[in-house]
């Protein structure tokens, strides 16, 4: 049951999700071009992703009670089948009481000379701890939503910017995500670049000048020229 359930959730949430991430992406998109383009694709993909995701979410609830409903007998059997052997464990407990005596004293009179040592290696491991907890959740999410974006779309790093101040984080968590992801902006740049090739014809400057118009520097726009043989 389960299985069916995880196929279900990979055949409809996934697809879904990712409809709907970049029916909005387009939304934006469209919205600052001129004039806009994909503008009526991109709503009909956010209403057909929403109603796939509606329609997973029943289908998981569904199965998610059916399998409740088959799980119960069998805890059941498990909480009978478990026996309680108390009395061999208390007779164990007492021979190593008797036995451990003498060693216990043994220890007690030797000097506790591991004290010094393991204060440093506390300190190590508190220090990575430190280090993360630096990071805000806001910031944090911040950053894997802006990796996220970047695994479906290219961005300009003002775009990217912008994109996220779009999704409600504020300015500061933005900046901050951006700077702290691992992307090659001319690499993105002609992503780009062969994304709206893909789309519409462009003369080498008039593509030059939308992808400048999208963030990218005259030097990545360039290169994306470059990249798509203009």
């Amino acid at each position: 049951m389960l299985g069916i359930v995880s196929l279900v959730t990979s055949l409809l949430f996934l697809p879904a999700i990712v409809g709907v991430v970049l029916g909005f992406v387009g939304l934006n998109r469209a919205g600052r071009t001129n004039p806009p383009v994909g503008k009526g694709k991109a709503i009909t993909g956010i209403a057909l992703s929403a109603a796939g995701l509606l329609l997973g979410i029943g289908l998981v609830n569904l199965f998610g009670a059916m399998s409740d409903d088959v799980g119960e007998p069998e805890q059941d059997a498990v909480v009978q089948e478990e026996p309680a052997p108390e009395g061999d464990e208390q007779a164990e407990d007492g021979a190593e009481a008797n036995t451990g005596g003498d060693s216990q004293n043994e220890k007690e009179a030797e000097p506790a000379d591991d004290g010094p040592e393991s204060a440093p290696d506390e300190e190590k491991d508190e220090k990575p701890a430190e280090e993360a907890s630096n990071e805000t959740v806001s910031q944090a999410n911040a950053r894997e939503t802006a990796e996220n974006y970047l695994n479906y779309t290219a961005f300009s790093k003002p775009g990217l910017i912008e994109q996220l101040e779009f999704e409600g984080f504020s300015k500061a968590d933005s900046k901050y995500a951006v700077e702290n992801i691992e992307v090659d902006w001319m690499e993105q740049a002609a992503k780009a670049a062969e994304n709206y090739m893909d789309y519409s014809s462009f003369s080498r400057s008039g593509l030059i000048d939308q992808l400048e118009f999208e963030g990218f520097t005259p030097e990545q726009a360039a290169h994306g020229a470059d990249s798509v043989g203009l």
